[in-house]
C-alpha cells in the first residue's frame, strides 16, 4: 500500500489578531503572518486498493432435463427377470445420461445403455431381485429429470414368451419373436430430406424370425414410396422417398410389435 503526500497552507491572521502581543502569538517574517505552509501524508482506504488478486467463478452449463423424453416405458406390471427396454431422446440437450435402477431391497441392477443415433438412447435392465418396486433414477449432467424415479412394478411369475402368431388359416407357421432386441440406426430415423432419398438399417438377427413392416405417414397421408431390401441374416435396408413438407410418423414393426423407439417423430428440413 503506498501513501499520497498533500500540501496544505494554514491561515494564521485571525489567530494573530486574537492574541496579545508577546502573549505567545506567532512571531515570524511578514511573509510568515498570512500563512504556514506545511505537509501531511493521507493514507488511502484499503478498499479503494484491493490487494487481493481478483476472483473468477466459472458455472457449469445449464441442463434442461425437462426437454427429455422417456419413450416406452413400461406402463403396466411386468414379470420378475425379465428383461425392461425404454428409450431416452434427449430433444437437442447436451451432455450425458446416468440410469441407475434401484430393486426393492435397495441393491443396484445391472443397466446397459446404447446410443441409437445422436439423439436417442437405448436403455436395457433385468428385474432380478424379485417382486416389487423398481425405481429408475435418470439424470442429464448431474441433473435430475422431472418424475424422476420412474417406477417399474414387478410381480412374481415366470417371464411370458413373446409369440407372434398368424391370423392366416391354418398351416401358417407360428413365429417365436422378440421386438424388443431389434436394433435400427440410420439418419433416415432422425432427419427427413425432400430433395433425396433418406435411409436407415433395421437388425433382426438377435429379434427371432418374424417379418418387418415399415410405413410412414406425413401430412397428406402415406408417403410417396418405401422400398424395404434383405440384406441377408435378417438385416433389412430401409430407403424412403417424401415430397410434402411437414411433420411425418415413421412405423416399423417386427411382426405384430413395434421396434425400440416405433413410432418415430420426424419433419422435413
Amino acid at each position: 500500500m503506498f501513501k499520497a503526500s498533500q500540501e496544505m497552507r494554514l491561515n494564521t491572521n485571525a489567530a494573530a489578531s486574537l492574541c496579545p502581543s508577546g502573549s505567545g502569538g506567532i512571531e515570524g517574517p511578514s511573509a510568515e503572518k498570512e500563512g504556514i505552509f506545511g505537509r501531511y501524508q493521507r493514507t488511502p482506504d484499503a478498499d479503494a486498493y484491493p490487494t487481493e488478486p481478483p476472483r473468477v467463478f466459472i458455472a457449469p452449463e445449464l441442463t434442461d432435463a425437462g426437454r427429455v423424453q422417456l419413450l416406452h416405458f413400461p406402463s403396466g406390471a411386468v414379470r420378475i427377470n425379465s428383461s425392461v427396454s425404454f428409450i431416452l431422446k434427449r430433444n437437442g440437450v447436451k451432455g450425458n445420461f446416468d440410469v441407475r435402477v434401484e430393486g426393492p431391497s435397495g441393491q443396484l441392477e445391472t443397466v446397459q445403455q446404447q446410443q441409437l443415433d445422436p439423439e436417442r438412447f437405448q436403455i436395457d435392465c433385468q428385474l432380478s431381485s424379485g417382486a416389487g418396486l423398481y425405481k429408475v433414477h435418470v439424470k442429464c449432467n448431474s441433473v435430475t429429470l422431472p418424475r424422476s424415479p420412474f417406477i417399474i412394478v414387478a410381480i412374481a411369475g415366470a417371464p411370458e414368451a413373446t409369440e407372434t402368431k398368424s391370423s392366416s388359416p391354418a398351416g401358417v407357421p407360428i413365429f417365436q419373436s422378440d421386438a424388443s432386441k431389434v436394433q435400427s440406426r440410420g439418419l433416415g430415423l432422425s432427419h427427413m430430406s425432400c430433395l433425396e432419398r433418406n435411409e436407415f438399417t433395421v437388425d433382426c438377427s438377435q429379434a427371432g424370425s418374424n417379418m418387418l413392416f415399415v410405413a410412414i405417414l406425413g401430412p397428406r397421408g402415406p408417403c410417396d414410396e418405401v422400398l424395404v431390401k434383405h440384406l441377408g441374416r435378417n438385416v433389412h435396408r430401409v430407403t424412403y422417398r417424401v415430397s410434402d413438407p411437414g411433420d411425418y410418423i415413421l412405423v416399423a414393426k417386427w411382426g405384430e410389435q413395434h421396434i425400440p423407439g416405433s413410432p418415430f417423430s420426424l419433419a422435413t428440413e
